[in-house]
């Protein structure tokens, strides 16, 4: 079957879509990661080793992981419920705080026997000149997902709908992530994944991988542009989605819709400065846009819109619906 032919989303479909958003409540579920940005200036090499020296004049934390997708959909102007875990290391009161300055309702998991993970990032001259990770990525223990499942299933009928962010990082484990699905299997859900078995995400409404995700999953690494509606719509009916939405960097993104009809969504051409958060950002707008539209095609094009945007800034950021506006001209 020929791909649906590609046209521009018209400012007056992004108008509707973006006066309706402060009616819908999202709910994130996902890994919880402390974006770390530490920016300075460097002016001289180390004596005790050929190392830049970095003068420190400005540090912030930001949420990252799946607290990225939520900042994102807070951004947008939806109500959005943050739910994970984090280790009892005092970041816990952290990343409660960043959810309270950008109005986020955070429905945390402390958990003991973990830190909860700390990315930080070293910025001089506009440039990322290291990066250091500090995580435990065993997965949580029952009793621990659990608990955190008790607390997202005491009000669930109050989200239109549910993005799952998995970073791999211990939460979603395959018994969790099917209680979720299975719980919300009435709402759209979304799924950005990283595990390798994409059978873990069995009966969502769709996935969000990028290529090479998609690639490793389905074990075609060498997998050609020809080949990906096809073996899109195998996974679709192996593990029982209604569509499967890819993104593929500067080709665009391709949507395999609960139709079964495809369309590639080009991207439109930008400056790059950061693409971190980039997928964030799509799915957010992916997701509320679809339950809006309720058009798989017309959710992809606005969510192509505001990840363009967001690639033009440093860092894991956000973007509103004034500056989705802003570059719908450009």
């Amino acid at each position: 079957m020929p791909m649906s032919p590609y046209t521009d989303i018209s400012k007056k479909e992004l108008r509707e879509l973006f006066m309706q958003l402060s009616s819908l409540h999202i709910l994130v579920v996902g890994d919880l990661i402390i974006d770390n940005y530490i920016w300075g200036s460097v002016n001289r090499i180390s004596p005790e080793a050929p190392v830049p020296v970095i003068q420190i004049t400005k540090k912030e934390y930001r949420l990252g992981g799946a607290g990225n997708v939520a900042a994102n959909l807070a951004g947008l102007g939806t109500r959005v419920t943050l739910a994970g875990s984090c280790g009892d290391d005092g970041f816990e009161k952290t990343i409660a705080e960043l959810c309270q300055k950008a109005a986020i309702e955070p429905l945390l998991q402390t958990s003991a026997q973990r830190n909860t993970t700390l990315k930080s990032r070293i910025i001089a001259q506009h440039q990322q000149l290291l990066r250091i990770d500090e995580e435990n990525c065993t997965p949580l223990v029952e009793s621990e997902t659990g608990a955190l499942f008790r607390m997202i299933s005491r009000n669930s009928d109050r989200y239109d709908g549910v993005i799952i962010s998995d970073y791999n990082k211990g939460l979603l484990t395959l018994s969790f992530t099917s209680d979720i699905i299975r719980h919300f299997q009435r709402k759209p859900l979304i799924v950005d994944p990283k595990s390798n078995d994409f059978s873990k995400y069995r009966g969502a409404t769709a996935l969000k991988p990028n290529r090479k995700e998609f690639a490793n999953a389905i074990r075609q690494p060498d997998l050609t542009d020809d080949e990906i509606e096809y073996y899109s719509k195998k996974l679709v009916a192996d593990i029982n989605l209604n569509g499967l939405v890819i993104t593929l960097g500067e080709q665009g993104v391709f949507v395999l819709d609960n139709q079964q009809k495809s369309m590639l969504v080009p991207t439109k051409a930008r400056e790059v400065f950061d693409v971190s958060g980039a997928g964030d950002t799509f799915i957010a707008t992916f997701l509320v846009a679809l339950i809006i539209s309720n058009d798989w095609f017309t959710a992809a094009k606005a969510a192509n819109l505001a990840s363009g945007v967001v690639v033009g800034k440093v860092g894991t950021a956000t973007v509103t619906p004034a500056e989705i506006f802003a570059a719908y001209d450009l």
